[in-house]
């Protein structure tokens, strides 16, 4: 034993995957609700007013990152990080193709054609048009969102501590 005590080889505390001590099931299946609701929600609000406003995409990854370490009673790391940018991004592609869904079910409607916003022409249509559906600055809000959901569930670097002087 040395002077300074019998703990001189043990490592000094550093951050944790808190998230892997924990069962992650509660918080992916909250996370990927956060991210349905988001995008039906982002869909409708399109619908409504006729703007896609990307803001709300940023707003799904911050609801889906709170939601998830809120779940999860605070955990935080790698796999959660993996579970919020899942579920943002499954909110963000929900919004984005029931955004366009519901314009082209419009357009369909005037010429008297029905369309349904789940049929597989539909899916089909929106996978044929993506080049069109995501532009640039979709991909801004998208970074936003995915930046959010990751900054809200990674693990918070502990600031180095000064080890106290030792005694002569």
């Amino acid at each position: 034993m040395s002077e300074r005590g019998d703990h001189d080889d043990v490592p000094a505390p550093g951050p944790t995957d808190s998230a892997n001590s924990r069962s992650l099931v509660p918080a992916l299946a909250a996370a990927l609700a956060a991210g349905i609701v988001g995008g039906i929600l982002w869909g409708l609000i399109v619908r409504w007013t006729g703007y896609e406003v990307g803001i709300v995409a940023w707003a799904i990854g911050f609801v889906v990152g709170t939601v998830a370490v809120t779940v999860s009673a605070g955990a935080r790391g790698h796999r959660l990080v993996a579970i919020a940018v899942a579920g943002a991004l499954l909110g963000i592609l929900l919004g984005k193709y029931l955004s366009f869904a519901f314009a082209v079910q419009q357009d369909a409607q005037e010429v008297g054609l029905s369309v349904g916003v789940l049929s597989s022409e539909m899916f089909r249509f929106f996978r044929e048009n993506l080049d069109e559906v995501f532009g640039l600055f979709d991909v801004l809000w998208i970074g936003f969102a995915v930046y959010t959901a990751w900054k809200l569930t990674r693990i918070e670097e502990l600031e180095p501590t000064a080890s106290p002087p030792s005694a002569p």
